[in-house]
């Protein structure tokens, strides 16, 4: 698990730090370019109801994931007016945490069927109102604005980046694969063929909502084509399933590779910015503020220096993670917010 949050973080770094500027870039980087940008933070999200499930199993009391997701949660809106340039994920990944509470008493048969109910909401919505607003508001822009109380739920919970709405979705998968043998290789298997198979069917889609497009509904939905678009980020039933299987894919070839010694060796200092991803992502944010985003703005550098830049960041921080690791058990941040509740 661990690898798969150092490999989300690794993705979301070039999702943050890297956008194509004009027809010239290289077609395939920007292929690379916007799978990170639609896979990272879903990835983030699995795992994290994959930790979240198996310490539930260890016996870890509610009071464990809401003072925690309440930390992550009042951090994320200290850090939301710090930068406008990019989404940030932290108060809705604070408030999936503290969720855990409750859905932690579900039965499992019935997580993968509200993780559906979940992903299918955003889609219905669009597809028969014009009006629904859904990421249609920008993130707090200054600590002024988180005094509209109104209009920080709206954009927790629908017209924000990551509307919670369906963003639980990933969550309720997460809890729902923490209750599988992760540990046996058949599951394993079983679960990287099937979330390949998932991920390999988004040019389908693509053709199929091309093909299906139907007219605007009378209140000027999109129609039944707005459950077939699985572009980065469109909060849509396609691109949740799509990023879904992305995600379960990518866990569990971590698992498949960590469980040779030779190779968990060679990936130990991947798994180590894991364990600090945390710490990197509030780190990634400051360097983006204070020198990455300005010189975009002002030189217009090409993606592929844009990809150097986020290379060089994401190598930088996985030394410091090894560094850090070799002294202590936990990034810096992690161990504030475990001492937060136990």
């Amino acid at each position: 698990m661990d690898l798969a949050r150092g490999l989300a973080f690794g993705g979301m770094l070039l999702a943050h730090y890297a956008f194509p500027t004009g027809p010239t870039e290289p077609s395939w980087l920007e292929d690379i370019d916007a799978s990170a940008d639609g896979r990272a933070a879903p990835l983030f999200c699995l795992v994290l109801g994959v930790g979240a499930g198996l310490l539930a199993r260890s016996g870890a009391r509610d009071r464990t994931f809401l003072l925690r997701g309440l930390a992550l949660f009042v951090l994320g809106l200290a850090m939301w007016p710090y930068q406008s340039v990019v989404y940030l994920i932290l108060p809705h990944y604070g408030l999936l945490l503290a969720s855990v509470a409750l859905w932690r008493r579900v039965p499992t048969g019935w997580l993968l069927p509200l993780a559906v109910t979940a992903f299918l909401v955003p889609s219905t919505v669009v597809a028969v109102w014009g009006a629904h607003g859904l990421r249609g508001d920008s993130q707090p822009g200054s600590y002024d604005d988180l005094r509209d109380v109104g209009r920080v739920f709206r954009n927790l919970m629908w017209t924000g980046g990551y509307p919670l709405v369906g963003w639980v979705g990933f969550l309720l998968v997460g809890l729902w694969l923490a209750r599988q043998r992760l540990d046996d290789t058949f599951v394993q298997l079983a679960l990287l063929f099937g979330g390949v198979l998932v991920s390999l069917t988004q040019p389908l889609l693509a053709t199929a909502r091309t093909d299906l497009s139907s007219a605007p509904t009378s209140w000027g939905g999109q129609g039944f084509s707005a459950f077939l678009d699985g572009s980065a980020h469109s909060n849509q039933t396609a691109w949740y399933v799509l990023a879904t299987g992305t995600a379960v894919a990518i866990l569990a070839g971590c698992l498949l590779v960590t469980s040779t010694p030779a190779m968990a060796r060679g990936l130990r200092p991947l798994v180590y910015l894991g364990q600090c991803a945390l710490t990197a992502y509030l780190v990634h944010l400051v360097i983006g503020q204070e020198l990455v985003w300005d010189w975009q703005e002002r030189d217009q550098p090409s993606l592929v220096a844009q990809v150097v830049v986020a290379g060089i960041t994401f190598a930088g921080l996985t030394l410091l993670a090894t560094l850090w690791r070799s002294k202590f058990r936990r990034g810096p941040v992690e161990m504030a917010l475990r001492a937060v509740a136990r």
